[in-house]
């Protein structure tokens, strides 16, 4: 068998894999259309004609193909009759006649759903965070039932044919990393690492070992030293912020360190960066859209149901009904902000959701580096420009700041140590190079404690030099 050992980093919004090949820990590469190939964004697009796209790929073709198209909903027969009751509530027809008993009646009633005719094409975007809910099974596309692992699975694919490839030869032993905590949820957390563990094997896995996700990053780092030191690692995504610490003695080689180290704790939760870009959203883009606005003669406020369906952007299909349509119109013309309204029209009618939430995710990793950042897209009916800044932005997203930081203290509550007790805070996840959270970790700690790891790779070095010795 192959000497080559694999560890693989399946995340929220972008995935990983790296090998052990006599010694030496490399990274693959795994997506050529990628600002950076070794990190390949966890995106799929099924298409009406049965393609399967991945990573950079999948974002732009439902650009290419969904974006700025006309969106038709129809009302199908789903062909099945379903149960219902009718006369338990009284009909308010002039022609209602209530039955004399009062007695509820069965009958058949003819199932229907609205669908989206003419879609080309679905794209699937932080599927990792949809594997703990219980109630989610797989969803069904262009006649086609998907079970949430099989979509997993498709993520997986190219990454266990790239680790194939590199090998020469299949190879069936992974090790996959998983976040401290799916959710606050005991019985999510076992349903989500089951549902994982299946995706892997569907994949092509047969020998599958989980591994904490930020104990990984932490042994990236801790093997190359030979000093004995107590470490903390903050590892923030776009699903969660997951933290550890851990304390390795001084060996002189890898396994020695990792012989002489202990894990003092771990803790979590399921709030990262897809958290802070819903938060943008509601402060800056809802009010653009005019959700402040007030319309028709009573001056009644819009209905929210609207705007939260935009944060759902893979569903803003199903608000381009002809009544919500038509009704936008009518407010359009007696409110107090019609060119914001003409504005959510168009984006719900042309299908700019997607392209909206990259906008919002790239002036918030602008504001890593800037003072201020723009969120603009602009169409014929589409005229969406607002700016945030850096103060703004810290002050939008306190309470999601104070969930990682209430983390990470009941983290060293577990391991029974105070700030003063770590050497080094090792940062790693894009949602960590934000300043708000870096400056909350320097308050803490103390900047010069902190030390940078790589952004989207490190988790996936330590799983695979932990897979040698698993």
């Amino acid at each position: 068998m192959t000497q080559i050992r694999c560890g693989l980093d399946f995340g929220t919004s972008n995935s990983s894999v790296a090998i052990v090949e006599n010694g030496a820990t490399r990274v693959l590469e795994l997506d050529l259309d990628n600002d950076n190939a070794t990190s390949l964004p966890s995106l799929v697009y099924l298409s009406r004609e049965g393609e399967q796209i991945v990573g950079r790929a999948a974002a732009n073709a439902f650009i290419e193909r969904n974006v700025d198209r006309e969106v038709v909903m129809r009302q199908v027969d789903l062909g099945v009759d379903i149960e219902a009751y009718v006369a338990s509530e009284a009909d308010k027809e002039g022609g209602y006649r209530p039955r004399e008993d009062g007695s509820n009646v069965r009958e058949a009633v003819r199932a229907q759903a609205l669908v989206e005719v003419n879609s080309p094409g679905r794209l699937f975007q932080s599927v990792k965070s949809w594997l703990r809910h219980r109630g989610f099974h797989g969803t069904e596309v262009f006649g086609q039932l998907y079970q949430i692992e099989e979509l997993v699975a498709i993520i997986l694919e190219p990454m266990k044919a790239a680790v194939d490839a590199a090998a020469g030869e299949p190879v069936e032993t992974v090790v996959m990393g998983r976040p401290v905590r799916f959710s606050k949820r005991d019985g999510e957390n076992d349903l989500a690492e089951e549902r994982l563990r299946r995706a892997a094997e569907i994949a092509g896995f047969k020998s599958i070992e989980f591994f904490y996700e930020p104990v990984a990053a932490c042994i990236e780092y801790a093997v190359a030293t030979d000093r004995t030191q107590r470490l903390m690692v903050v590892d923030i995504g776009g699903g969660t912020c997951d933290v550890s610490i851990m304390e390795f003695g001084g060996g002189s080689d890898a396994a020695g360190r990792l012989a002489e180290s202990r894990i003092l704790g771990v803790g979590g939760v399921p709030v990262a960066g897809d958290a802070i870009d819903r938060e943008i959203m509601r402060a800056k883009v809802f009010p653009a859209l005019g959700s402040r606005c007030h319309y028709g003669p009573s001056k009644l406020p819009m209905p929210q149901f609207l705007y939260n369906g935009i944060l759902d952007w893979q569903n803003l299909y199903r608000l381009n009904t002809e009544e919500n349509i038509n009704w936008l119109i009518a407010v359009e013309n007696d409110c107090t902000q019609p060119e914001a309204i003409r504005s959510l029209r168009a984006l719900i009618q042309r299908n700019y959701g997607y392209p909206l939430s990259r906008k919002v995710e790239h002036a918030k990793r602008l504001l890593s580096t800037e003072w201020e950042a723009p969120i603009e897209l602009h169409t014929d009916a589409l005229q969406l420009s607002v700016d945030i800044g850096r103060s703004e932005f810290t002050h939008i997203i306190e309470d999601v700041l104070e969930e990682m930081r209430e983390s990470i203290i009941e983290t060293e509550k577990t391991a029974g140590v105070k700030p003063e007790d770590i050497d080094y805070v090792l940062t790693t996840g894009g949602t960590s190079l934000i300043p708000a959270v870096r400056h909350m970790l320097e308050q803490r700690y103390g900047g010069e404690k902190l030390l940078k790891r790589e952004t989207f790779t490190s988790v996936a070095q330590g799983l695979a030099i932990v897979a040698q010795y698993v």
